[in-house]
């Protein structure tokens, strides 16, 4: 059953009876658009979601009195009628005690399948005392996917496979998931799918990610390659020059580095010394 709110009908009816001018501007929003792309009146959908948490950004520099009359005027702005900002402030003031109850969950940043699919559970259970089920399948129906894409994430990563093989199932799965999912997460698996291919040759890189691409990475290993190079070599030269007094084999040492490295290299070079990169 979805909760009522007690008393709201009537605060918000008075908010919308009579509009008032502009309000002055949030100086943390200057230059941003609205979010939500609205339609021409009340849905309870996303859209309308994202212009909810576009104006409760604004909590801090605005009180939470001053918001319900903020969004009522962009929805004017936006062609509501003064019913359908009713209703959408209604929904408005419901969408606020969700949250609030929600600061009363413990959401794991870091948790097994299991453990995460506990918590969205209950999560779940919270929203269906605000909202009916249709509510939350229009408001958060397309995060669903890329839910389930972190639960089988999850749940292949727990597996006794070497990279390779668990970067393959990872690829599988996005291939089967939505494509707004697979457009959030592309870039970032092909990022991960990289990290398993340290030793690929150039036609390899060039046939998994483009001829541009493996360019730029062979330019970036030849640049990796040389500078360890450099540094193995610096590292060669104060072991030999161990023997001379200490200032004397600093003056050298300090002359190798202006002969091989620039200013800031060297201030690199200090930082690969005292912490023993390699």
């Amino acid at each position: 059953m979805v909760l009522a709110l007690t008393g709201a009908g009537t605060l918000f009816w008075s908010l919308i009876q009579s509009p008032k001018g502009p309000s002055a501007p949030v100086a943390s929003l200057a230059g941003t658009q609205t979010d939500g792309a609205l339609g021409p009146g009340f849905v309870l959908d996303g859209a309308l979601k994202d212009r909810f948490d576009y104006w409760l950004s604004t909590l801090g520099e605005l009180g939470l009195a001053a918001l319900p009359e903020r969004l009522a005027q962009s929805l004017r702005e936006a062609g509501w009628s003064e019913a359908d900002i009713g209703q959408a402030l209604a929904a408005f003031a419901r969408y606020q005690q969700y949250l609030k109850a929600m600061g009363s969950l413990a959401m794991p940043s870091r948790a097994s399948a299991g453990e995460l699919q506990a918590a969205w559970a209950e999560r779940d259970a919270l929203r269906g005392q605000f909202f009916s089920a249709e509510e939350i399948a229009a408001l958060w129906g397309a995060d669903k996917g890329l839910e389930e894409l972190t639960l089988r994430r999850l749940e292949i990563q727990a597996l006794d496979l070497d990279p390779q093989a668990r970067q393959d199932w990872l690829d599988d799965e996005l291939a089967k998931a939505p494509p707004e999912v697979q457009r959030a997460l592309g870039p970032s698996q092909r990022l991960s799918r990289l990290g398993t291919m340290e030793g690929a040759s150039r036609d390899q890189l060039a046939a998994e990610f483009g001829d541009q691409v493996a360019d730029r990475l062979e330019q970036v290993k030849a640049a990796r390659q040389d500078w360890q190079q450099r540094v193995a070599a610096y590292r060669a030269e104060a072991e030999r020059l161990q023997g001379l007094p200490q200032a004397e084999r600093q003056e050298a040492l300090a002359h190798y580095g202006d002969q091989h490295f620039t200013q800031a290299e060297q201030r690199r070079l200090d930082v690969w010394l005292r912490h023993q990169l390699q």
